[in-house]
């Protein structure tokens, strides 16, 4: 949407950020335009937003754009009544792609034997940042790249007797450094909505 030219607004409808910030820097504008500065809309829930204004996209490149280049977002929130091609939409940061650890060599083995990795979980590939859009690409030829090495090892190894250990190790050692295994990464929903859940269900 931001490619295309959609605008980050306030509730006043004013635009606090440059659309084509990086996301971490996109991400903390509209974080402290809505917690620090007080000029989020505030929904239902009491969970505060900005607008993306999608109908600035036909204003820019013409009517009809919007449903070419991204027809699955239109469906989605037409499942809402929410036309984004003449009504702006409410965002908010959440998770959405995390620059991994794992180091990959150029055919994306790791430095654990016949592991091969793509994706989130690699890191080195964007550095400590990520540009929109180009996620996709990286998955596509790391992918295929992990793939076709992983094929050809895979007719070189002899598999021996599969075992458990290696989790009862981590388990362990995870015990040992006093930490809980029961918090899970990439946290893919902050933890206010669990409790918002949570206070639901008692409620019903």
């Amino acid at each position: 949407m931001r490619g295309l030219g959609a605008q980050v607004v306030n509730v006043e409808g004013k635009q606090f950020v440059y659309p084509l910030e990086t996301r971490d820097v996109e991400a903390a504008a509209l974080i402290r335009e809505c917690s620090e500065r007080g000029n989020g809309v505030t929904t239902p829930t009491g969970q505060p937003g900005v607008w993306l204004d999608s109908p600035m996209i036909e204003l820019l490149k013409g009517p009809g754009i919007i449903e070419k280049a991204l027809p699955a977002m239109v469906r989605q929130f037409k499942r809402f009544d929410i036309d984004i091609t003449i009504e702006p939409m409410l965002v908010y940061p959440t998770l959405h792609y995390q620059n991994g650890g794992v180091l990959i060599r150029t055919d994306s083995s790791t430095t654990v034997p016949n592991l091969y990795s793509a994706g989130e979980v690699s890191g080195g590939v964007h550095g400590r940042n990520r540009l929109m859009g180009n996620s996709l690409l990286e998955i596509t030829v790391y992918g295929r790249r992990a793939g076709r090495a992983a094929a050809l090892r895979a007719k070189e190894v002899k598999p021996g007797r599969l075992t458990l250990d290696h989790v009862v190790a981590w388990e362990k050692q995870l015990a040992e450094a006093g930490l809980s295994p029961e918090t899970f990464s990439p946290l893919l929903l902050p933890e206010y909505t669990r409790h918002e859940r949570q206070g639901e269900q008692s409620a019903e």
